[in-house]
C-alpha cells in the first residue's frame, strides 16, 4: 500500500496511554483487515509503561502506521493531534484498550460508502466483561430506515441509544470535522458528550453498519471509564448546560433530537450526583431542578426507564434511588469482569 498518496479512505486514530497489556490486541485486530486503504495513527500520550516501545515495534513492521509521541495532554488532546494529522476521507476513532472483531470490517464499510456516501456511519459496540461474557445491545433492530437523511431518523437514533455520546461508534467524514472545527474540548472529562452534541448540527446523511465489530472493554483496571470522578460529572453538567442553552437550529426535528440527547446526559448527572462534593451539589442544585422538564417519556430509552420510577418518587428521592442503581451497576460490572 502506498501511504504517501494524498488521500486515503480511512484514518484510524488511536490515542495510547499506559495500555501495555491491551494495545497489541487492539493493533492486531485492525492490521489484519482485508481492506488496505487506510492509515493507522497512533498518538502516544506520554505513556510511562512499555506502550510506546510496543507501538514502535509495530511501526517498524507495518508501513501504514504513523506514530506520534507527545507529552501527556489527555484523551482529547491526543485525538485532536491525530485528527490534525489524518489524510483519510473518513475518520475512525478507536480506544487502545478496545479491539475489533472480524477481518472484513473496513471492506464492508468501503462497500457501504461506495453505495451511499454518508456523512456518518453508526455502528454498535459489544461490551467485554470477560472472555466468556461479551454482550451486544443490538438496538438497531428497532430502526426501520438504516440509511438516508439524518434528520428523518435522528429522533429514533437518539431514542434507541444509537446516537450516543461516544466517538468510537461513529465513522465520520473528515471534511465535516475539519471544516467545522469539531475538535475535542481539552481539559474536560467525558469530552465525547460535548463533541457528539455539536456534531449533530452538521450531519446530513447517515448509514447504520449492521455488524457489531467494536469490542468495548468494561471495568478495566486503570481505565478512565472504570470509575466516575467529581471532575467527570462537573464537566458533564457544564456541557449539558451549554447544550440546552445553545441557539436553536432551523430544524424543529433536530432541536427536539438535541434536547432529547441532552436529556439522556442530564440523567447521567442525576445518577452520579452523590459523587460530587456537598458544595458543588448546592451550587448546581437550582439548575438541576430547573431542568426537570427534560425528564419526559419518549426522549430516550434510558430516560424512559427513569420515568417509570419518577412518577412514584419526588425529585430528591429519584436522585437517591439512581445513586443506588449506580452503585449496584458498578459492583455488577466488577463482578462480571472478575469471572
Amino acid at each position: 500500500m502506498n501511504i504517501q498518496k494524498e488521500t486515503l479512505l480511512f484514518s484510524i486514530i488511536i490515542p495510547v496511554y499506559n495500555v501495555e497489556d491491551y494495545v497489541s490486541q487492539c493493533l492486531d485486530s485492525i492490521l489484519c483487515q482485508s481492506f488496505s486503504d487506510f492509515e493507522l495513527i497512533l498518538v502516544n500520550d506520554g505513556s510511562t509503561d512499555s506502550s510506546l516501545k510496543i507501538c514502535e515495534e509495530y511501526k517498524q513492521k507495518f508501513p501504514q502506521i504513523i506514530l506520534i509521541s507527545k507529552e501527556n495532554g489527555g484523551l482529547s488532546d491526543a485525538r485532536n493531534t491525530g485528527l490534525k494529522t489524518a489524510k483519510g476521507e473518513y475518520i475512525i476513532f478507536t480506544d487502545s484498550d478496545d479491539y475489533w472483531q472480524g477481518k472484513q470490517i473496513l471492506e464492508d464499510l468501503n462497500h457501504l460508502i461506495s453505495k451511499t456516501n454518508p456523512d456518518i456511519i453508526i455502528h454498535e459496540e459489544s461490551r467485554f466483561f470477560a472472555e466468556n461474557d461479551v454482550h451486544c445491545k443490538y438496538n438497531q433492530r428497532f430502526i426501520k430506515n438504516k440509511i438516508g437523511k439524518f434528520e428523518d431518523e435522528v429522533l429514533n437514533l437518539v431514542y434507541h441509544d444509537l446516537y450516543v455520546a461516544s466517538a468510537w461508534d461513529k465513522v465520520i467524514k473528515r471534511a465535516i470535522l475539519i471544516e467545522n472545527q469539531l475538535f475535542f474540548p481539552v481539559g474536560r472529562k467525558s469530552e465525547d458528550v460535548e463533541w457528539c452534541g455539536k456534531l449533530m448540527h452538521y450531519i446530513k446523511t447517515f448509514s447504520i453498519y449492521s455488524k457489531s465489530f467494536y469490542v468495548y472493554r468494561q471495568a478495566r483496571q486503570g481505565s478512565i471509564t472504570t470509575t466516575t470522578s467529581a471532575k467527570h460529572i462537573e464537566d458533564v453538567y457544564e456541557m449539558v448546560k451549554d447544550g440546552i442553552n445553545s441557539p436553536k437550529t432551523e430544524s424543529e426535528i433536530l432541536n427536539k433530537a438535541l434536547e432529547n440527547y441532552w436529556a439522556c446526559n442530564y440523567v447521567v448527572i442525576l445518577k452520579d450526583f452523590y459523587v460530587l462534593s456537598s458544595e458543588t451539589q448546592n451550587q448546581i442544585w437550582h439548575d438541576l431542578v430547573s431542568w426537570k422538564y427534560l425528564l419526559k417519556k419518549g426522549r430516550n430509552i434510558k430516560v424512559d426507564k427513569v420515568m417509570k420510577f419518577y412518577k412514584f418518587l419526588s425529585f430528591k428521592t429519584l436522585i437517591f434511588f439512581l445513586n443506588g442503581y449506580r452503585l449496584k451497576r458498578s459492583l455488577n460490572k466488577k463482578r462480571r469482569a472478575s469471572k
